[in-house]
């Protein structure tokens, strides 16, 4: 009996741990219309309220009070192939607010505040009920961070300009998974703080260029959560509380900007993030006697290059393209199947308008991710797993009114 719980109590909690962690995996960096139209290259140039969440150094540069605030549609299909049998996802549309606010507190301190989010998840498989029990994984998996983000950004002169950060952010997830007539659902929530820093420099001696510099440090979660199940197993797995600890990563941002001509911007960024610390997750139960699972992942570090132009038409529109190659932190011996996706190449474009104390803007940005083919785990057995034919779509729209 006791053989029997430790393998269903593994293939429950497989499906939480592939969730949870590889949802940290997909960073997100949609924080703003004008921000994902190019390419996410917006670390050292034109600044808007939304520079808080790519480099907060860049609110010294705006005047007054303002707000921004908009939202990005993402609607993702994947699939997946266990040990040689095909699932796909549903096809959903998934939603990603922001929200900002800017204030000239004298000429030479700046504060603003941010809510935005950095890590996600979201996935369902069709279907589910029809696979079988060596291919089984979980089906449904959501995860969400949102992250307030307040700051203060001093200019030292100008030329140079710095700011710092707190980080508090909030994270929740739910899992479902289905096993022989059998429901298990898990689901839990966590809230931690971190910090950063960001600089921004425009040289005098040389207008036309400007470099910008961000840090985000590590943010540790320790999410308390629950376990419920259902079904002819229900008594071989017990209901109960749960707690899971996962440290989200560290990451250092650079861009180069460099304006040709006055209306003309384009900028080149490195991103760095730093999964090498996160090599296992484990999971206890708050009840100690209910035993615990500890699931290797062995993530490598990786970057993401971004480059973007954007075009000034007249005073009231900007034209906007961008280009992102996005390296996944998956390491293909450990996969699984709720991060349905590896290396991604991301294509963009988009507009800005502006009149009297309004503006807004609008993206579209493609995502083709590469396939990739490794090794997993079920019900302890090493088996091969096949991502392929991962795509996005993702519109984004914001507005802005400066006070």
């Amino acid at each position: 009996m006791q053989g029997k719980m430790k393998i269903v109590l593994s293939l429950i909690f497989l499906g939480f741990v592939s969730g949870f962690a590889n949802a940290a995996g997909f960073s997100l960096y949609e924080w703003s219309a004008r921000g994902n139209a190019m390419g996410g290259a917006v670390i050292a140039n034109k600044a808007e309220p939304a520079s808080i969440a790519s480099n907060p150094a860049l609110i010294a540069n705006l005047e007054g009070v303002q707000v921004q605030a908009g939202t990005m549609f993402v609607g993702v299909s994947a699939k997946t192939s266990v040990a040689g049998i095909e699932r796909a996802t549903e096809d959903k549309i998934f939603y990603i607010p922001n929200a900002y606010l800017t204030s000239k507190i004298n000429d030479n301190v700046y504060f603003g505040v941010g809510l935005f989010s950095r890590f996600g998840l979201g996935e369902t498989y069709k279907n589910y009920k029809t696979w079988g029990l060596g291919s089984v994984i979980s089906y449904y998996a959501n995860l969400e961070t949102i992250s307030v983000n307040p700051n203060i950004a001093v200019k030292i002169n100008d030329d140079l300009s710095f700011a710092m950060g707190l980080e508090v952010m909030t994270l929740s997830f739910e899992e479902k998974k289905y096993l022989a007539a059998s429901e298990f659902s898990l689901k839990g929530n966590s809230i931690s703080w971190g910090g950063n820093f960001g600089a921004y420099y425009n040289p005098s001696f040389a207008k036309k260029w400007a470099a910008g510099l961000t840090y985000r440090a590590k943010v540790r979660h320790v999410a308390q959560g629950e376990v419920e199940t259902s079904g002819i197993f229900a008594d071989l797995v017990d209901s109960g509380d749960a707690s899971a600890a996962l440290t989200l990563p560290d990451s250092l941002s650079f861009g180069l900007s460099f304006s040709p001509l006055e209306e003309l911007i384009v900028e080149a960024d490195i991103i760095g993030t730093f999964w090498s610390s996160y090599k296992r997750l484990r999971i206890d139960y708050d009840d100690t006697d209910k035993g615990f699972l500890s699931e290797d992942k062995n993530y490598r570090d990786v970057f993401r290059f971004n480059l973007g132009a954007q075009y000034s038409i007249n005073e009231s529109w900007d034209i906007r393209a961008g280009y992102s190659f996005d390296q996944s932190p998956i390491n293909k011996n450990y996969m699984d199947t709720l991060v349905p996706a590896h290396d991604r190449n991301i294509f963009s474009l988009g507009a800005g308008y502006a009149i009297n104390n309004w503006s807004f803007d609008a993206s579209y940005s493609l995502v083709l991710a590469a396939d990739l083919s490794g090794k997993g785990s079920v019900l302890g057995d090493e088996t091969t797993v096949k991502y392929k034919d991962s795509s996005s779509n993702i519109i984004g729209i914001n507005a802005k009114y400066a006070f």
